[in-house]
């Protein structure tokens, strides 16, 4: 059965409540930061959660929806196939809900959600399914202009099911990642990413597409060098590029392919 928070009845929310978060373009109101609850609950075998976005300022916004993985549990079906083990995730904003495991909307003009001034736009819900998995995910939501995607109002949301601790992971067990940014963007030709790990680490490199689907892959086994990627070898595009470490530590990076 499905529930649907909206964060202004939410009784787990964080502070602020009440409250609207300004950082500078859209506005989000009452963004939920944290939904804590048991598995054995059957009403959280989805999760929903909602907040609006409106625009204070003086100006038409035009945003799309960017969603990074900060934190997940141990089995994370992503790239997601049904019936695979695993906790999912999907979002919807404007007239679409995106496929599981998507990392952005749709970036076309036709797809993106205009703000008038003082509008608010109430279509952003964020579906979170754990199967049976316990502990903390967190997922992180840019609101960003399609044209630059450093631009966006961002929030980040904590999903704990049965979780000893819900709170971002500290561990000093965590693999530590050293890496710079892909270079040049957008890639239209070769690009490239330093990394630098620690002794005796080694990891994979994964390349997925907006859907959610992976496209590129590659095992990292130097413990420093350049990732290359080649822009003649993916359709024009949003991608997200993550470095994983001995399963410890994972990170993301954005680029957009153009020809």
């Amino acid at each position: 059965m499905k529930r649907i928070f909206h964060s202004a009845m939410l009784f787990v929310c964080v502070a602020f409540l009440g409250q609207q978060l300004v950082f500078g373009q859209a506005t989000l109101i009452d963004p939920v930061e944290v939904f804590q609850g048991s598995l054995s609950d059957p009403e959280n075998d989805e999760v929903s959660l909602h907040w609006d976005v409106t625009n204070l300022t003086d100006d038409t916004l035009e945003l799309m929806v960017v969603r990074n993985i900060i934190q997940a549990v141990d089995v994370l079906n992503l790239p997601y196939v049904k019936g695979n083990p695993g906790a999912y995730d999907r979002f919807c904003w404007g007239p679409l809900c995106y496929p599981f495991g998507a990392f952005s909307s749709n970036s076309a003009d036709n797809f993106l959600v205009t703000i008038l001034p003082e509008g608010i736009d109430s279509s952003f819900v964020c579906d979170y399914y754990p199967v049976g998995i316990a502990g903390v995910t967190a997922l992180e939501y840019c609101f960003t202009p399609a044209t630059d995607l450093t631009a966006g109002v961002c929030h980040t949301v904590l999903f704990c099911l049965d979780a000893e601790n819900c709170a971002l992971g500290t561990s000093e067990e965590e693999a530590q990642i050293n890496w710079g940014n892909i270079a040049p963007q957008p890639v239209q030709g070769l690009s490239t990413l330093s990394y630098e790990l620690e002794a005796g680490q080694s990891g994979d490199v994964k390349i997925f597409n907006a859907s959610g689907q992976e496209v590129w892959a590659k095992a990292v086994n130097s413990a420093f060098g350049l990732i290359y990627i080649n822009g003649n070898d993916f359709s024009e595009g949003l991608y997200f590029l993550t470095l994983n470490v001995d399963g410890k530590g994972k990170k993301t990076q954005k680029f957009i392919v153009q020809h």
